[in-house]
C-alpha cells in the first residue's frame, strides 16, 4: 500500500458475563482509525491538476517525428523508463541516466525494435529558465535527436506508472485487461527474446485517466477490472485511492487472472471490486504459494516512521480507513489494520485462504481445469 496514515477510534472497552469490570480484557480492546475521511470530486480535480502537465513535460524530435505525449513511465534501477507518443500514434521509450553524470548514456527503443543510446551528459544539455535541451546523436545509427523537457517535472515521472488499460468488448459486458507497457522493451533489451521473471508494473495518474476514459465511452455497461499482468503497486496512493472508488461506484467485479497478480495498490484496486475472483495460477498446494494476492504496511519517508508509529488521528490513516470501509464494508478497517501488521514496508505478505476467508475478501478461487 505504501501509504501515510493516521486516526483514532475508541473502542468501548469489552465485558464478559460473570466477570467484574475491574478485571475486563483490556488486551482485546484495539484502538482503529476512523473511516470519517470526505473523498471528494473537487479534491479529485486538484489532484489531476497538479499531476496532468507532466504528461505534456517532455517533447522528443527524432527520425522526423515528433514526440510530446508521455504515456507511460516507470523505474528501471536507478534510470527512469519512459515511454512517448507523437501525434500520429507512432510510440518510442527512452531510458533516461542520470544526466548529472558525466558519463551519462541514454537510450532509445523505437516501435520498431530497434536500440540504440546516446549521449546525455552535462555537456549536451543546455538550461534555460525551467526547461532543459538535450541535443545528441545515437550511437549506432548516426541519428540526431532533440530531447526537450521541465526538469522539476523529470523527478516525477516515475509516479504516472506503466500499466496499460484494454478494454475487450463483449455482448455481455466490458473487459478491462491489464498489461505493462514496458514488455517489449524488457523482452528485447533487458532479456534478450523473452523475459522468464515476474516483471511488475506501477499503478498511476494514467491508470485513472485510462478507467476514466473506458467509464465515460461504456456508461451502464457490466464491467469487470481483468488483473491479467503483474500488478507491483501504485506510485501514487492518494489517485489509486481514486481509481479505486472509480471501480466501486461503477459496480464492477474485479478478477486476477491465472497470468497475473496483485501487491500493494493492486491489491487495494482489487479490493474495489463487487465480487473479487481468484483463477489459481497453480493447482498443487496454497494459494498464497503463488504470490498472486500480496500485501504489506508503509513507511513515511518525511516522518521516518512505519505506518504503526503514526498515531491512528493522522490523515493518511483516516484516508485509507474510510476507502477499505467504503469498498469492503464493515471488514474495511480490521483488512486494513490486517496489512499493517502483515508485513513491513520493504516485505510482502501473500494472502491465505484463512485470511481472505476471515475478511471475506476473495469470493470465488477457480481452480486450473
Amino acid at each position: 500500500m505504501n501509504i501515510k496514515l493516521l486516526t483514532l477510534l475508541t473502542v468501548p472497552m469489552v465485558t464478559v458475563a460473570g466477570v467484574s469490570s475491574d478485571s475486563m480484557f483490556k488486551s482485546l480492546v484495539k484502538d482503529k482509525p476512523k473511516a470519517d475521511y470526505v473523498f471528494s470530486a473537487q479534491e479529485r480535480a486538484e489532484l489531476l491538476a497538479e499531476r496532468l502537465p507532466i504528461l505534456s513535460s517532455m517533447q522528443l524530435t527524432y527520425e522526423g517525428q515528433t514526440y510530446s505525449k508521455i504515456k507511460y513511465a516507470d523505474e528501471y534501477g536507478r534510470d527512469t523508463l519512459v515511454q512517448l507518443e507523437s501525434v500520429s500514434g507512432k510510440t518510442v521509450t527512452l531510458m533516461i541516466d542520470d544526466m548529472s553524470d558525466a558519463d551519462a548514456r541514454c537510450l532509445i527503443y523505437s516501435d520498431k525494435n530497434e536500440l540504440d543510446s546516446f549521449d546525455c551528459g552535462p555537456k549536451k544539455i543546455a538550461v534555460s529558465s525551467n526547461k532543459s535541451l538535450v541535443e545528441s546523436q545515437t550511437q549506432l545509427g548516426m541519428k540526431t535527436l532533440r530531447l526537450e523537457y521541465h526538469q522539476e517535472a523529470l523527478e516525477y515521472l516515475t509516479m504516472i506508472g506503466s500499466t496499460i488499460l484494454t478494454p475487450i468488448v463483449t455482448p455481455a459486458e466490458v473487459k478491462i485487461k491489464t498489461s505493462f507497457a514496458f514488455d517489449d522493451f524488457y523482452n528485447d533489451a533487458v532479456c534478450g527474446g523473452h523475459c522468464q521473471q515476474r516483471i511488475e508494473s506501477t499503478l498511476g495518474v494514467t491508470t485513472f485517466t485510462q478507467l476514466q476514459s473506458i467509464v465515460d465511452q461504456y456508461q451502464g455497461t457490466p464491467m469487470t477490472m481483468v488483473f491479467d499482468s503483474h500488478i507491483g503497486g501504485s506510485a501514487d496512493d492518494d489517485i489509486n485511492m481514486y481509481t479505486g472508488l472509480l471501480i466501486k461506484d461503477n459496480n464492477m467485479n474485479t478478477l486476477v487472472t491465472e497470468n497475473g497478480s496483485v501487491f500493494s495498490g493492486g491489491t487495494d484496486l482489487f479490493a474495489a471490486g463487487n465480487k473479487r475472483t481468484l483463477e489459481r495460477a497453480s493447482d498443487v498446494g496454497r494459494i498464497e504459494m503463488a504470490q498472486q494476492i500480496g500485501v504489506h504496511s508503509w513507511f513515511d519517508d518525511d516522518l521516518k516512521k512505519s505506518a504503526k508509529q503514526i498515531p491512528y488521528t493522522d490523515e493518511s490513516h483516516r484516508k485509507q480507513a474510510t476507502y477499505f470501509t467504503r469498498v469492503m464494508g464493515d471488514k474495511g478497517i480490521d483488512f486494513y489494520l490486517f496489512t499493517l501488521d502483515s508485513a513491513p514496508a520493504q516485505g510482502a505478505h501473500w494472502i491465505t485462504k484463512y485470511e481472505s476467508d476471515k475478511y471475506d475478501f476473495i469470493n470465488e478461487i477457480i481452480d486450473q481445469p
